[in-house]
C-alpha cells in the first residue's frame, strides 16, 4: 500500500461488514460503506478544486472528519487540519498561512471565522454526504510522495508551526506503530484526541488491521467510560491528563472497564505515581509511544513487558520512552558534532521515512527534546529543550522536579517553569493544582522534595491554581504557564490571570 485510502480499500475487501467508524452520536459505518464515502469525498472535491489545493477542516471528531482524513488525500488535495479549540483569530492566522482553496467543517466553527477566511462549506450542507451509497467519479491523481496532510504543531512551548506530510511518511508512521504496538485485528479502539492533531493517525493504525475505531467528539471521563462499556472497547490512547481524570471517575463511581485490555499513552511525560496507580487499578497492558507532529506518529515504544517489570521492581524502566521500531533511527546530538556516546544527554535526533520531508536537516529531525539512550537501546526523554531551566549555571530538568512534586499527596497536577531571577539568572517555579480537599503550603512542598532533589533543583517559587491550561492533545501549554508565572512573580498583574479554566488561588 502506498496511498492512505488503500488502507480502507484493503479492509473493505477483507471485512466489508465490519464496523470501520463509530461515533459517540450513534453513527456507525462499515468498511464497505466507508470506502464508498471516501471515494465520494474525493470525487466531490475533484469537481470543485484543483490537484495540489489545500482543503482545510475545522470540526469536532465525527464521521465526516474521518471521511476527509482519507478522501482529501485520495483526490490529490492536501488535508489542512485546524484546531477547532483555537479562537477564531488564531484559526484565521493558520488559514492565512495554509491558504486553502476551501474550508470545511461544523457550521458553528465556520460561522465564527472572519470574512477573510475564504470559501467555506459546512458539513451540514456538504453534498457528498447526501448520497453515500453511490460512488462519485474520482480521478486517480495522488502519488505516494504527494503532500497528504498539513498539520500545525500543538504550540505547547511556543507558536505552532506548519508541518506537511506525504502519503509515504504517514504510512511509514502507521506501519511503524502497527509493529511497535503489536496492533491486532478485530479489536475496538477509542480515539479521544482531537483529529486536528497528529494523534489522529491512530485511526489509520487501527484501520491498517481492519479494527473498529470509536470517535469521541470531546473527552469527558464519565462519557468516555460509558462509551468504552457501550461499544466494548478493547484499547485506547490517553494523555496523562486524560488517564488521571478517568481514574478519578472510576474510583469515585466504583465502576470498572472490563473489556479494556490495552492503553497507549504519550503526548506528555507520565508521572510515575500516576502510572503505578493506573497499573494497579485497571489491570491492563500499557504501551508508551514517543513521537511528534514532524514524525507523523510515534518512533519509539515501551511495551507491556517493560511496564510490568517496572511495576515489579525496576521503576527506572517506567521513565523510558522505549526502543525505536525497526524502520527508524534515533540518535543523540553530540556536543561537538556527530552523535553522542551511549548515556550522554543531548538533543534527540530522528531519521526515517516517517519524518516529514520538510523537517529534516542533514537527514535528521532535530526534535528540540533532550534525552539519552542506554546500553539496551532505550530512549529516555529528559525534557523539552525550552523547558531546561538554567539556574546559577546548573541545568535543571522541569520534568524531574515535576515528578518529585507529584509524589506529594496534596499535589494533583504540577507544571514547572523558569522565572527570571536577578541573582540566579533563572529560578525554578512550580505551578501546582492541589488535590481536592488539600491546601499544601509552599514550604511544605519544598520540604517534600528536599530529600529527593539537589538544592539547586528545588523550587524557589510555588504558585497555586485550580487548573492548568492544556493544548488540544492533552499537553500542558507551558508557554501559558510560563507567562502566568512571570506575571505573578514580577508583579505585572495585581492579581495574575488564572491560566486554566477556573479561579486562581493565589
Amino acid at each position: 500500500m502506498s496511498l492512505l485510502h488503500e488502507l480502507i480499500s484493503a479492509a473493505a475487501a477483507a471485512a466489508p461488514q465490519r464496523e470501520a467508524v463509530v461515533t459517540d452520536t450513534g453513527t456507525t459505518t462499515t468498511f464497505a460503506e466507508f470506502d464508498t464515502e471516501i471515494r465520494n469525498v474525493a470525487g466531490w472535491l475533484a469537481a470543485r478544486t484543483a490537484p495540489g489545493d489545500r482543503v482545510a477542516v475545522i470540526a469536532d471528531n465525527g464521521a465526516a472528519y474521518a471521511q476527509l482524513y482519507y478522501g482529501v488525500p485520495r483526490s490529490g488535495r492536501v488535508l489542512t487540519l485546524i484546531n477547532q479549540r483555537l479562537r477564531p483569530a488564531e484559526q484565521a492566522a493558520q488559514l492565512a498561512t495554509a491558504d486553502p482553496a476551501l474550508v470545511l467543517g461544523d457550521e458553528r466553527y465556520l460561522a465564527a471565522l472572519p470574512g477573510t477566511a475564504g470559501p467555506t462549506v459546512a458539513f451540514e450542507s456538504a453534498q457528498w454526504r447526501a448520497a453515500p451509497t453511490t460512488a462519485l467519479p474520482c480521478p486517480d491523481v495522488a502519488t505516494p510522495d504527494d503532500p497528504a496532510w498539513l498539520l500545525f504543531t500543538s504550540g505547547s512551548t511556543g507558536v505552532p508551526k506548519a508541518v506537511v506530510h506525504s502519503h509515504r511518511s504517514i504510512l511509514a508512521a502507521v506501519w511503524g506503530s502497527v509493529e511497535g504496538r503489536s496492533v491486532q485485528p478485530g479489536g475496538v479502539y477509542a480515539l479521544p484526541f482531537p483529529m486536528c492533531h497528529i494523534a489522529g493517525y491512530n485511526m489509520l493504525v487501527q484501520h491498517a488491521v481492519a479494527a473498529t475505531v470509536v470517535l469521541c467528539a470531546q473527552f469527558r471521563p464519565e462519557a468516555f467510560a460509558q462509551l468504552v462499556r457501550e461499544h466494548r472497547v478493547t484499547s485506547c490512547s490517553l494523555a496523562p491528563t486524560m488517564l488521571h481524570a478517568l481514574l478519578g471517575h472510576l474510583e469515585r463511581s466504583q465502576t470498572a472497564l472490563p473489556t479494556l485490555n490495552a492503553i497507549s499513552y504519550g503526548s506528555a511525560a507520565m508521572p510515575l505515581d500516576l502510572l503505578r496507580r493506573a497499573i494497579d487499578t485497571l489491570g491492563v497492558d500499557f504501551h508508551q509511544g514517543y513521537g511528534m507532529t514532524e514524525t507523523g506518529g510515534n518512533v519509539t515504544f515501551l511495551g507491556p513487558g517493560d511496564h510490568r517489570a517496572g511495576a515489579a521492581g525496576r521503576p527506572e524502566l517506567l521513565t523510558s520512552a522505549g526502543r525505536p521500531h525497526r524502520d527508524v533511527e534515533i540518535g543523540i546530538a553530540g556536543t561537538s558534532g556527530g552523535l553522542a556516546p551511549t548515556g550522554q544527554v543531548g538533543e534527540i535526533l530522528v531519521r526515517g521515512a516517517q519524518v516529514a520531508p520538510g523537517s529534516r536537516s542533514d537527514g535528521w529531525l532535530h526534535t528540540g527534546d533532550m534525552g539519552r539512550i542506554d546500553t539496551d537501546g532505550r530512549l529516555f526523554v529528559v525534557d523539552r529543550l525550552k523547558d531546561i531551566i538554567v539556574t546559577g549555571g546548573e541545568n535543571v530538568s522541569s520534568r524531574e522536579v515535576e515528578d518529585a512534586l507529584s509524589g506529594h499527596p496534596g499535589v494533583d497536577q504540577v507544571a514547572v517553569v523558569a522565572v527570571p531571577d536577578d541573582y540566579w539568572g533563572e529560578a525554578v517555579c512550580a505551578v501546582v493544582v492541589p488535590t481536592p480537599g488539600h491546601r499544601p503550603g509552599a514550604d511544605e512542598l519544598i520540604d517534600h522534595v528536599r530529600g529527593l532533589l539537589a538544592a539547586f533543583k528545588r523550587p524557589r517559587v510555588v504558585l497555586f491554581t485550580e487548573s492548568l491550561p492544556l493544548t488540544g492533545n492533552g499537553k500542558v501549554a507551558k508557554d501559558r504557564v510560563r507567562a502566568f508565572a512571570r506575571a505573578a512573580v514580577h508583579g505585572r498583574a495585581e492579581k495574575p490571570e488564572n491560566i486554566g479554566n477556573r479561579k486562581n488561588l493565589t
